[in-house]
C-alpha cells in the first residue's frame, strides 16, 4: 500500500474558475489532477444508504441529484449503479432479515424494484431529468455480443440525456448469473460506459488504518497508490440483514476499476457531497488508476472470471507470454483442462499450477489436444487446411 503523491495534467483556467465556485472551503489534496480531468463517473449506493434517504432521515440525494444537473453542464456523464430492490421490497412486506430461500429474495427484488425506481425518478423528477432502468446479469459478461449490445445501450441512453440507472436483475437471476453483489457490478458499469471515476457510496467515510467501529484510534487513508493485500488486511468486515457486499468487496470492485484505468473514491453516502468529490475534495479514500489493461477488449477479457477450461504451458510458452509478449501457439502447450469451444475464455497454467493469463482461444479443447506440442508449419503441411497460428492471440490475452 502506497500514499504516494499523484501526479497529473493541470486543469485549465475555465476549469478553475468552476471548481473554486462549488467547492471554496474544501481541502484538495493531491487526487486533484486525477479527479478534475475525470468525465464519465459512475456512482454507486448501497442499501442501508438508500433506505436512510428513503425514510426522510436525510434529503441529501436531491442534493446529489442537482449536482450532477449542474455537472453535465460541463460536459459531464453519470451512471448510478443502485442497490436496494430486495431491501425496498423487505421495508415494503416488514421483513427485517434477508431471507436465504432465492426464490423468496427474487419475489422481494420483484416487488421493491419498482419503488427503487420511483424513488429515482422523484428525486430526478425536480431537476427535469429523465432516468432509464437497465438490469443486468452476468451472462453479458461471459458473451461478447451481450457484453457490446450493454454498451450500445448505455451510448444510447446517454445521447437522449438520460441517467441510466443500473441494478441486478434479481428477480430472476440464479447462483450462475449473479455478480454476486453490486460493487462488482458497479465496475462493470465503469467498463461498459468507459469511466473515469466510480464512487462508491457506503456508510464509511473511506478506507481506515483500523475498523472506525471497533477502534477509536483509526484513522482514515486519503490516497492508496494501489490495491494489495496489505489493503486486504485492514478490513474487518460487519455483517448485516440487508446488504451482501462489505468494504472487501468494495475494495475487490476498486482493485478491479484501477486496473482498467478508472480511478475509485470510497466514501459516505449519508450525505454525498458529489460538488466537492470532483473538485478534489479529502474526502473518503481515493485509489489511483494505473491503466493496466487499455484495450477494451482485454478489459472484457479481465473482468470475466469464469473461465471456461485451462490451458497447461511449458517453460518455454510461459517466458514467451510473460516476458516477451507472445502468442501462445501450439508448439507450447502440454494439455488441457475440462471440455470447451472455440472462443471461450480459458485460463493458462503453468507446470506449477500457477495462473499466468487467461485469453479467448481460436480452438476448442479437442482441437488442442490433438495440436499440442507441434508446430504451426508441420501441422499446415499435414492437414492443408487454412488456420490461425496461435491458439491464444497476444492481442486477445492478458497476462496476470
Amino acid at each position: 500500500m502506497s500514499m504516494v503523491q499523484g501526479q497529473g495534467k493541470t486543469p485549465s483556467t475555465d476549469t478553475e474558475k468552476f471548481f473554486s465556485e462549488v467547492a471554496k472551503d474544501k481541502y484538495i489534496p493531491d487526487r486533484t489532477p486525477y479527479v478534475r480531468e475525470s468525465r464519465r463517473v459512475v456512482l454507486k449506493l448501497g442499501t442501508k444508504v438508500l433506505l436512510k434517504h428513503k425514510k426522510g432521515e436525510s434529503g441529501a440525494l436531491h442534493g446529489l441529484a442537482r449536482d450532477i444537473v449542474r455537472f453535465r453542464e460541463r460536459g459531464y456523464v453519470f451512471s448510478i449503479v443502485t442497490s436496494g430492490a430486495v431491501g425496498f421490497g423487505m421495508d415494503a412486506m416488514g421483513i427485517e432479515a434477508r431471507p436465504t430461500d432465492l426464490k423468496k429474495i427474487q419475489a422481494l427484488a420483484s416487488i421493491g424494484q419498482s419503488l427503487l425506481m420511483q424513488n429515482w425518478n422523484a428525486i430526478f423528477a425536480e431537476s427535469g431529468l429523465h432516468t432509464s432502468q437497465i438490469l443486468l446479469t452476468y451472462d453479458i459478461i461471459e458473451n461478447r455480443k451481450r457484453y457490446l449490445h450493454a454498451r450500445d445501450c448505455f451510448r444510447s441512453v446517454f445521447e437522449y440525456g438520460a441517467v441510466p440507472i443500473v441494478n441486478e436483475n434479481d428477480s430472476v437471476a440464479v447462483d450462475e448469473l449473479k455478480f454476486g453483489d453490486n460493487d462488482t457490478l458497479s465496475a462493470l458499469t465503469a467498463i461498459l460506459t468507459d469511466a473515469d471515476l466510480l464512487v462508491l457510496f457506503t456508510d464509511t467515510d473511506g478506507i481506515h488504518t483500523r475498523n472506525p467501529y471497533r477502534h477509536g484510534d483509526a484513522e482514515r487513508i486519503p490516497f492508496i497508490e494501489q490495491v494489495d493485500e496489505s489493503v486486504f488486511g485492514l478490513i474487518e468486515d460487519k455483517q448485516n440483514g440487508l446488504s451482501l457486499g462489505g468494504m472487501r468487496s468494495k475494495l475487490l470492485a476498486a482493485q478491479r476499476s484501477a486496473q482498467m484505468g478508472t480511478g475509485v473514491i470510497i466514501t459516505q453516502g449519508f450525505e454525498p457531497d458529489l460538488a466537492a468529490l470532483l473538485e478534489g475534495a479529502d474526502l473518503g479514500t481515493f485509489i489511483r488508476p494505473n491503466h493496466k489493461y487499455e484495450k477494451k477488449r482485454k478489459r472484457w477479457i479481465f473482468f470475466n472470471h469464469k473461465m471456461k477450461g485451462r490451458v497447461i504451458v511449458d517453460r518455454g510458452a510461459e517466458d514467451a507470454l510473460v516476458n516477451h509478449s507472445g502468442s501462445l501457439l501450439p508448439g507450447g502447450i502440454l494439455g488441457t483442462e475440462g471440455v470447451f469451444e472455440r472462443e471461450s475464455i480459458v485460463g493458462i497454467y503453468n507446470t506449477a499450477d500457477t495462473l499466468i493469463g487467461k485469453g479467448i482461444t481460436n480452438y476448442a479443447s479437442a482441437e488442442i489436444e490433438q495440436m499440442k506440442g507441434r508446430r504451426t508449419d508441420q501441422l499446415k503441411s499435414e492437414s492443408g487446411a487454412v488456420f490461425a497460428d496461435e491458439v491464444i492471440h497476444r492481442d486477445n490475452m492478458i497476462v496476470i
